[in-house]
């Protein structure tokens, strides 16, 4: 797997296609809990990326702090392909509102 993002409350980190491809999106980074572009999620995971929350266990609580984006490497291209399309099709949805 390759992780392509990680985002994390107050800081995140973002493989260099994957970033510019949603700056291209022109969608905005609309955060949640502090979160660049989490509100973009299940358009990651139906291009092919897999999600997973990054909790922090503290006795008998948990906090969430953000998650992990990642892809099989042998779908990468498939990915960086299809997210485009996908995200084009949401900013058009937005656009007619």
């Amino acid at each position: 797997m390759t992780r392509i993002a990680d985002l994390s409350i107050g800081e995140s980190n973002f493989d260099a296609r994957f970033l510019k491809i949603m700056e291209d999106s022109k969608l905005e980074r609309e955060e949640f809990e502090g979160l660049d572009y989490f509100t973009w999620v299940p358009f990651f995971v139906i291009a092919g990326a897999t999600v997973a929350p990054k909790i922090r266990v503290h006795g008998d609580h948990t906090h969430f702090e953000g998650a992990t984006v990642d892809v099989p490497e042998d779908q990468l291209i498939f990915f960086f392909e299809a997210l485009p399309h996908l995200l084009a099709q949401v900013h058009a949805a937005h656009e007619e509102e």
